[in-house]
C-alpha cells in the first residue's frame, strides 16, 4: 500500500470543532463574526472545523427549494476559515455563494486554493456532544476531484 504524504494525513484526521449555526435557516449567510461568535477562541489554527446547520436533516433529493433554502458562507466566512483551518465540513448545500460573489462556487473554489478540504452534505453533526473531538475521514476514491467520504467524530 503506497504511503500518503502527511500533509494529506494531518488533513484526514485530528481534531476537530463544531460551529453550532442552526439560526442560519433559511437562505441566510454565515459570516465571519458568526464564526468568531460561536468558536469563541475555541478553534485553534490547523483544526477540522465543522458548520452545522440541520439542513440536511430536509434534504429531498437536492430540489431547487432544498438549494436555495441552504445557508452560504460570506466572502469573509470563507477567507476566515481559510486562513485557520485544514478542513470545513458542513451539513448543507455547498454552491449557495455569497450574492455578487465573483465567480460560481466561489467558496469552495477559494477554499481549495488555499488548501483546505471541503466535505459537503454531512450528517448526524447534531450527535457530536463534545466540545472537541478527533475527525477521522476516509475517502472512498483516491486520485479524484471529489469523492464521497466516511467521516467519523471519535471521542
Amino acid at each position: 500500500m503506497a504511503r500518503r504524504s502527511t500533509s494529506c494525513a494531518r488533513a484526514v484526521h485530528g481534531d476537530a470543532i463544531v460551529a453550532d449555526l442552526r439560526d442560519k435557516l433559511p437562505s441566510q449567510a454565515i459570516t465571519e463574526k458568526d464564526l468568531e461568535k460561536r468558536l469563541d477562541n475555541r478553534i485553534r489554527k490547523g483544526d477540522r472545523l465543522l458548520l452545522r446547520t440541520d439542513h440536511n436533516n430536509s434534504y429531498d433529493g437536492g430540489s431547487e427549494t432544498w438549494m436555495k433554502q441552504s445557508p452560504y458562507l460570506t466572502i469573509g466566512a470563507t477567507m476566515w476559515s481559510s486562513r485557520r483551518v485544514v478542513i470545513v465540513g458542513y451539513d448543507f448545500y455547498h454552491g449557495n455563494d455569497e450574492p455578487n460573489a465573483p465567480r460560481v462556487f466561489h467558496n469552495s473554489r477559494t477554499l481549495s486554493e488555499h488548501g483546505v478540504i471541503t466535505m459537503p452534505y454531512l450528517k448526524n453533526l447534531d450527535r457530536i456532544k463534545q466540545d472537541r473531538f478527533t475527525l477521522i475521514a476516509a475517502a472512498q476514491m483516491i486520485g479524484a476531484e471529489a469523492s464521497p467520504v466516511r467521516a467519523v467524530a471519535v471521542y
